[in-house]
C-alpha cells in the first residue's frame, strides 16, 4: 500500500539529495551515493523499494528536524560552500532571490513551512520548491511511488507559511 510521504522529511530529502546527484553533485558519503546510483539503475518497479531505502538511510543520520541540525547535516554532505540556506532579510529580498536561483539552476530547493497535517496536526512542513512565480509549484515529494502530491500554492500563502517557521531553506551553490 502507498502511503502519502508529503512533508516528510526523509523522502524530500532523498527526493533533493537523488536530484543534485543526478545533476552530477553527489554527497561526500559513499552509502549515500551507492543508494542514489543503485535508484538510477534499477527498473522503474523497484525504484520504490529503493527511495525508501535512501530515505530510511537519511533518516538514521539526521538528528531531528530542527533546521539549523538539518543545513548542518546536509553542509556535511556535501559541503558548506555548496548549501545556501538564507535567501534574504525580508520578503521582497527572499521572492527575489527565489526568483533568481530558479532562472540560474533547474534544481528544485527545500523550505520547511507551516501546515496542517493530514492526523490534523500542525508542524513543519518539507517541500521542494520547482518554480516561483505568483504561484510556488512545489513538485512530488517522492516521484517514485504511485502517488502525484505535487501541489501549487500563491505566493502570498507560501510565504506566510514560510515565514511562520523561520524560512528555513536548503538550495545548491556552485
Amino acid at each position: 500500500m502507498t502511503t502519502a510521504k508529503s512533508g516528510l522529511l526523509g523522502t524530500t530529502l532523498a527526493t533533493w539529495i537523488y536530484l543534485l546527484d543526478e545533476a552530477g553533485h553527489r554527497a561526500e558519503d559513499e552509502a549515500i551515493r551507492a543508494a542514489c546510483a543503485a535508484i538510477r539503475e534499477a527498473a522503474p518497479e523497484d525504484a520504490d523499494a529503493l527511495g525508501m531505502k535512501l530515505a530510511g538511510l537519511l533518516e538514521e543520520r539526521l538528528d531531528g528536524e530542527d533546521p539549523e541540525a538539518v543545513a548542518a547535516f546536509v553542509k556535511g554532505l556535501f559541503g558548506e560552500a555548496h548549501v545556501a540556506t538564507d535567501f534574504g532579510p525580508d520578503r521582497a529580498h527572499r521572492v527575489s532571490a527565489v526568483r533568481a536561483y530558479q532562472f540560474q539552476t533547474s534544481l528544485p530547493w527545500v523550505a520547511g513551512i507551516i501546515e496542517r497535517f493530514p492526523t490534523g496536526e500542525v508542524g513543519l512542513h518539507w517541500v521542494l520548491v520547482t518554480r516561483v512565480t505568483d504561484h510556488v509549484h512545489l513538485m512530488d515529494p517522492y516521484p517514485w511511488d504511485d502517488l502525484d502530491e505535487a501541489a501549487d500554492v500563491p505566493l502570498v500563502e507560501f510565504m506566510v507559511k514560510w515565514e511562520l517557521a523561520g524560512c528555513p531553506a536548503l538550495a545548491w551553490r556552485a
